[in-house]
């Protein structure tokens, strides 16, 4: 069993506390972490006969988990999580399932009904990227990661890869040198090779996190080439080994998700980008940023 932390006191503590320990902890105990992030609304609220299964785990296990940071029991844990609910607003989760309680009579009848869904959803998820205390300072640190770059290195799978398009679109409005790695023709591992220390590499994915750029982002930490990562969660393994990790909440609808989050941040960045392009270039970066 990992080594006993002294007790958090507060939420975002107990956060730290975690995410600093997570590639210490077990495998089982790794899920729950997981899980506490992603759910805390439900480990402030639900008892632990509910939160075992949900969490894939034994009730004894939450109990471990608990005592690993310095807690005499899971009770005594779930304090901490509800301290949460009374200082913040309730978390994407729990607002997304008070939507959907309020429209349960509704679901699935036209689909009007699911515009509305997606609708509140990308509201709520949008909403809290607000409410992140230090997204303001990490996207003006991503920006200066681009404008450093000789070369960025965009890279995204699946679902992830709209977005990558973007902004490979975007800087090149921008006159930013860039890479869009799309692994045509199975070139994938070839593409990236070629980013050096002096580039930047973009990386997006999300649950399920794509293997190839988790390897991509985990081999260019090793080489001390810069990343920027637009994921899910402070636990993914993007953010693990990102120089600046950028974590959105996705909305879902009916195991759906949508991108207007994440496309959000990303345009956001661009045009962000596009300011301080015009600011060091002159007027004519204006026009540029404008079209993108």
């Amino acid at each position: 069993m990992p080594k006993t932390v002294a007790r958090a006191e507060t939420y975002e503590e107990l956060r730290e506390a975690i995410i600093e320990r997570f590639s210490a902890l077990s495998k089982g105990l790794q899920q729950i972490a997981t899980y506490a992030l992603d759910n805390p609304s439900e480990m402030a609220l639900e008892t632990i006969a509910s939160v075992a299964p949900r969490a894939a785990v034994q009730p004894s296990s939450l109990i471990r988990f608990a005592k690993v940071f310095g807690f005499s029991g899971y009770s005594e844990m779930q304090r901490v999580f509800r301290l949460r609910l009374t200082d913040a607003m309730p978390d994407y989760k729990e607002r997304l399932r008070l939507l959907a309680d309020n429209r349960a009579s509704d679901k699935g009848k036209n689909a009007a009904s699911l515009l509305d869904e997606f609708v509140q959803a990308d509201i709520a998820g949008l909403q809290c990227l607000l409410q992140q205390d230090r997204i303001g300072e990490l996207l003006e640190k991503a920006i200066e990661l681009i404008m450093r770059a000789e070369t960025v290195y965009l890279v995204g799978h699946r679902r992830s890869f709209p977005i990558t398009c973007y902004l490979s679109y975007a800087l090149s409005q921008l006159h930013v040198r860039n890479v869009l790695v799309d692994g045509v023709g199975g070139m994938f591992v070839q593409q990236v090779s070629h980013v050096t220390a002096k580039d930047l590499m973009v990386a997006v994915s999300t649950k399920s996190y794509s293997p190839d750029v988790v390897q991509a982002v985990r081999e260019a930490a090793q080489r001390h080439i810069p990343v920027v990562a637009i994921t899910d969660s402070p636990l993914s393994p993007l953010a693990e080994h990102a120089t600046i990790s950028l974590e959105v909440q996705q909305a879902s609808v009916q195991m759906f998700r949508s991108l207007a989050v994440p496309m959000t941040l990303a345009i956001t960045l661009i045009v962000s980008l596009g300011r301080a392009l015009e600011s060091k270039r002159g007027a004519g970066g204006g026009k540029r940023a404008a079209h993108a």
